[in-house]
């Protein structure tokens, strides 16, 4: 079985296998009270305590690529009646362990596609090694089974999916970004928004953990995370009570990759390319980028410990368009900007384990990222008053020309602490897992304005923030099982947020600080949550997790101007909350290749720091952007029903879901003015910035809360084999929408869209691969109007060098040119019509590199040591 084989049964099987024998292992139980039965890791009663038992080891492979195979199903049955004794599954490397008592036996080796084997085997005092077992695979699924083998790119696990990365190669040589474009089920807009089944209410974590970082600027953190240190992308439609449950939409996981193989080792991976674009009012359009990681691993027995390091840096360019037409006077506004700017992002990782015995390990390690960008933008408006009868326009004398440079940059630390400890009985853990991330966020922005290019300046405003952000996160985990059906899993959770940030506004040259504009902002927030989960497998088929989370949330915050602080959220009934959020799962195995789920939790989304802060943001000359005190949290009901199939030269993954939310929080526009700032509460943004910048062409941006909205869908994920070398992935997603913006001069939404991701690889002869990937993203409407489809194609090409260690990839991203949105925006007082286009055409090459030796022997025992499998005969490494 070759190594694609391995990941995509670990996929799918691993649940089955590991379901049905632990479920036949508790039938046995039940069927027959003798001594022989039960759990090796139970200590038997009465006087079989002392009796001698044997102990049996092997390595299951395949007969035909001597590989090794995982999740084999491995059980011991009694010679005379064939009733089952003992079982077990074999780890990643093949390898089993199985004890039982002394006597004649037939050790049964069974897999999914191959044909099942029998070995007769008399166990003794002596330990017996069974050396390798070779399974082959049976006839009638040949096909299938190889066709699985190559379906390695997309996981379907039971409780999410995941993305293994490195089978993604139009990714290669990109960021974190890059990478969630391609994820079924996700997608990235031109502003680096994250959307999970066309929903923007999404939680995005890093290594399970929230980061301070993904918090404060998203787009720009996430491109600057390069593709090749990303292991995995795990999606989490509905997620149980354990985790957070910020997201209506589910948890988008990026899972870092961290240590490799026992022994020493490591890769290295760089990259170098050119952007384009062509679609700009400059002599500039050719972007560079390039990229540089490495990972190191080395494992002994008593300790391991790694290093990770990356660098990138790339340029980029924006080009927009904005029209907008005043209803009032039928004026016409119109805004040409662009902007281009260079980004470098570098950070590295160092931490080890501890493996104190075989059943403690402790981890440590820190982790340093650090980045910044230097944007310059340029942006021409031009203001018409558009004459009806006599079609022409008038030039207004307000036109002007504005420049606008500046500097960013951010550095953040991480320190976390994992401890492990493993009890006597099987699947019994106390894990404790302690990070806290400090990091300081600055921003320098310039804006200049002339009536013309190379005329007199008109306007000049500099600020300057610069913001510290603290975020701990705790958590102490519990697992208990009753027996192999009945399993309890509980703990403590804490979310703590620091953020403490300065904003100072300069609107002349002699740089003397507006106290008006000029503020600080501090807010604090601690989410403590206790959680609990039972499972009960009923039977082979049938099994179901309840589980109940709940929280009490503290939070304050305030915000310093004119020597006055204002504390928020205003209201107190919102201020310090407790919730409930209850979870259920219910799974049933139809047959060994089909299975059902059904899944309901209770998820929030809380109002971010940002959005709640009474600030005032005047950067742009066509908006005034403020938060909003009042805005409460929202909760989502969310439904889901899924099925999978596996058919020989087909895998069908598909979902209904169900989602109702109240309180809605939604982004809100509108002409700023005296009457709109009143009508929807912002007096105090008027006081401070009112008629000086309410010139019937501004528009006001902030948030508000909804009554409902409802969002339902089916989603539809299928892997196909065409032919041996010719394998596709066909992603697709269609969702209704409900959402009612009347109350605030919006409109009623009900709409029904869909989306589509197609992956497909062609493997060629002598280790070529193409890769071709595709989307589209249709027309989505909002309260305000609407924004057009958009579709892409990317390309990319990879090659296995120096004996399959290393490997060449050319990437060539948005082929057409065709990655652009265009937006309409629609109220009582204008009409808006913008189009926005990033740098998307990429032309990429990268290397990647595998090294180092691993000691087979090493690695067997290791494994045994972790997964506490060794006993007072093997070389134990100290005691408990």
């Amino acid at each position: 079985m070759n190594k694609s084989t391995k990941s995509i049964l670990t996929i799918i099987l691993s649940i089955f296998i590991l379901y049905l024998s632990s479920t036949e292992l508790t039938f046995a139980q039940l069927k027959s009270k003798g001594p022989n039965q039960g759990d090796v890791s139970s200590k038997p009663s009465g006087t079989n305590i002392n009796k001698p038992k044997g102990k049996l080891f092997g390595k299951v492979i395949d007969a035909s690529s001597n590989e090794a195979m995982q999740y084999v199903n491995v059980v011991i049955l009694r010679a005379k009646d064939s009733s089952l004794v003992n079982g077990t599954i074999t780890d990643e490397k093949g390898n089993f362990v199985l004890q039982s008592d002394l006597g004649n036996y037939l050790l049964r080796f069974t897999f999914i596609g191959y044909k099942e084997m029998y070995k007769p085997i008399k166990v003794s005092k002596k330990d017996i090694d069974l050396g390798t077992i070779n399974l082959n695979l049976g006839a009638e699924t040949l096909q299938g089974v190889e066709i699985t083998a190559e379906r390695s790119m997309m996981e379907y696990q039971l409780d999410k999916r995941v993305v293994n990365v490195d089978k993604n190669i139009v990714s290669s040589g990109g960021s974190a970004t890059d990478v969630l474009e391609n994820v079924p089920s996700v997608a990235v807009d031109q502003d680096g928004n994250v959307s999970l089944r066309g929903s923007g209410n999404v939680t995005v974590l890093v290594d399970g953990k929230p980061s301070e970082l993904l918090g404060s600027d998203l787009q720009t953190v996430l491109e600057q995370i390069p593709s090749a240190t990303i292991a995995s992308v795990e999606v989490i439609t509905n997620p149980s009570a354990k985790y957070n449950p910020e997201g209506m939409s589910g948890i988008i996981n990026i899972v870092l990759k961290e240590k490799g193989n026992k022994g020493f080792n490591g890769s290295v991976s760089a990259s170098t390319g050119v952007g384009i674009n062509n679609d700009m009012d400059t002599d500039k359009s050719l972007f560079p980028q390039s990229s540089l990681s490495a990972q190191l691993n080395y494992s002994a027995k008593k300790y391991a410990i790694f290093f990770n390091g990356d660098i990138r840096y790339f340029e980029s360019s924006n080009n927009g368009f904005n029209e907008k037409t005043m209803l009032s006077n039928n004026q016409n506004l119109l805004q040409n900007r662009y902007t281009d700017g260079d980004r470098l992002g570098r950070g590295f990782k160092i931490g080890g384990d501890w493996y104190i015995n075989n059943k403690n390990t402790l981890s440590l390690s820190y982790n340093l990222r650090k980045g910044g960008n230097s944007p310059k933008g340029i942006s021409k408006e031009y203001l018409f008053a558009w004459d009806k009868f006599n079609q022409n326009d008038s030039l207004n004398p307000n036109n002007y020309y504005g420049l606008e440079t500046g500097t960013r940059s951010m550095f953040f630390q991480n320190i976390t602490l994992n401890y492990e400890k493993k009890f006597n009985k099987k699947d019994q853990i106390l894990s404790l897992d302690a990070n806290w991330n400090f990091g300081e966020f600055s921003n320098d922005n310039t804006q200049i304005r002339s009536f013309e290019e190379g005329s007199d300046e008109t306007f000049y405003l500099n600020n300057v923030s610069k913001s510290n952000n603290d975020r701990a996160f705790v958590t102490l985990n519990y697992v208990h099982p009753f027996s192999e059906s009945l399993k309890l899993e509980t703990g403590y959770n804490l979310n703590y947020v620091n953020t403490n940030a300065n904003y100072d506004y300069f609107p002349s040259r002699n740089m003397v600080k507006d106290d008006s504009m000029s503020y600080i902002f501090k807010y604090k927030e601690s989410v403590h949550a206790i959680y609990g989960t039972l499972g009960y497998s009923f039977n082979k088929k049938l099994s179901a997790q309840l589980g109940l989370r709940l929280e009490q949330v503290f939070r304050d915050g305030s915000k310093i101007q004119n020597n006055e602080e204002l504390f928020f959220p205003k209201n107190q009934d919102t201020k310090n909350y407790f919730s409930v959020y209850p979870t259920l799962h219910i799974s049933y195995n139809f047959t060994d290749s089909q299975s059902g789920q059904i899944s309901y939790s209770r998820r929030i989304r809380r109002p971010d720091p940002w959005s709640l802060a009474p600030y005032i943001d005047i950067n742009n000359l066509s908006y005034i952007r403020f938060g909003n005190p009042d805005i409460m949290p929202e909760y989502t009901d969310a439904f889901e029903v899924g099925y999978s199939k596996i058919f020989p030269t087909t895998t069908i993954f598909t979902s209904l879901y169900y989602r109702v939310t109240n309180n809605e929080i939604t982004h809100f526009n509108f002409l700023w003015n005296e009457a709109n700032a009143r009508q929807y509460g912002f007096d105090w943004v008027w006081d401070v910035a009112g008629a000086e910048y309410a010139d019937g062409q501004r528009i006001a941006n902030t948030s508000l809360n909804l009554s409902k909205s409802t969002n339902y869908g089916a989603e539809l994920i299928i892997d196909q084999k065409i032919t041996k070398w010719w394998k596709a992935n066909l992603s697709g997603n269609i969702y209704g929408t409900y959402e009612d913006g009347r109350e605030f001069g919006g409109n009623l939404v009900q709409t029904l869209n869909w989306d589509a991701k197609l992956n497909t690889t062609i493997s060629l002869p002598k280790s070529w691969v193409i890769q071709i990937s595709g989307q589209y993203q249709p027309k989505r409407e909002n309260i305000q109007g609407y924004s057009d489809p958009m579709y892409w194609l990317d390309l990319s090409v990879k090659k296995d060098i120096l004996n399959k260690k290393g490997n060449l990839s050319l990437r060539f991203s948005d082929i057409f040119n065709t990655r652009e949105r265009s937006r309409y925006t629609f109220t009582e007082n204008y009409k808006e019509y913008s189009v926005n286009h990033r740098t998307s055409q990429y032309i990429v090459l990268s290397f990647n590199y595998r090294f180092g030796a691993v000691n087979k022997d090493q690695m067997q025992k290791q494994k045994k040591r972790q997964s506490g499998e060794q006993n007072g005969d093997s070389d134990s490494m100290g005691e408990e």
